[in-house]
C-alpha cells in the first residue's frame, strides 16, 4: 500500500478517535498499520500474529477491530460462517466474494452489477439499503474435472 494511502487512512481514523473522545494510542496505531500493510483477509487471531511482540493485548485487537469497523476503514469479510474476517476497505473499490469449497480460496470479483440490481429491487418494495454481503460459495472446475484443485496451496487465509 502507497505511504499516502496509509496517512489518509490513518488521519481518518485519528478524526473518528477524536470525534468519540478516545486517544490515539501507540497500539491502535500499530495494527492499523498492520492491517494496511497487507491485502489479504484477516481474523483477529491473524492480526494478533502479525503484532506479537508489540504489547498488544487481545482485548486491544478485539475493541480496535470495532473502532475500525465503526470507522469504516475496515469491514467484515463474509468468507466463513463460523469465524469473522475483516478486510481493509478505505480507497478500495466495493467487491463482492467467491469462496472455492474445495479448497477454500477467497476471489474477489466486482459486484456493481449485482448491487445495482439489488438497490432497484429494493427501491421497488420500499426499502433503502443499509449494507450488503454477498458470499458466493462454488466447486472448482478442476476438482470436478480431475479430482484435484491447484489452488489449495495458495489460500488467502
Amino acid at each position: 500500500m502507497p505511504v499516502a494511502h496509509l496517512e489518509q487512512a490513518t488521519e481518518v481514523f485519528r478524526r473518528f478517535l477524536r470525534s468519540k473522545d478516545l486517544k490515539i494510542t501507540r497500539q491502535r496505531e500499530i495494527l492499523l498499520r498492520r492491517i494496511f500493510e497487507g491485502s489479504e483477509h484477516f481474523s483477529a487471531e491473524t492480526l494478533e500474529d502479525r503484532v506479537k511482540g508489540d504489547g498488544i493485548s487481545k482485548a486491544t485487537i478485539y475493541r480496535t477491530l470495532q473502532l475500525l469497523l465503526e470507522s469504516e476503514l475496515i469491514a467484515e469479510a463474509s468468507i466463513e460462517d463460523d469465524r469473522r474476517f475483516y478486510e481493509h476497505i478505505f480507497g478500495r473499490q466495493p467487491h463482492d466474494h467467491i469462496v472455492c469449497i474445495d479448497c477454500r480460496k477467497v476471489f474477489e470479483f466486482d459486484g456493481s452489477e449485482l448491487a445495482a440490481i439489488e438497490n432497484r429491487i429494493a427501491a421497488e418494495l420500499g426499502f433503502l439499503p443499509v449494507t450488503r454481503r454477498l458470499r458466493l460459495e462454488a466447486t472448482c472446475t478442476a476438482m470436478r474435472a480431475t479430482g484435484y484443485c491447484d489452488r489449495e496451496e495458495n489460500k488467502l487465509h
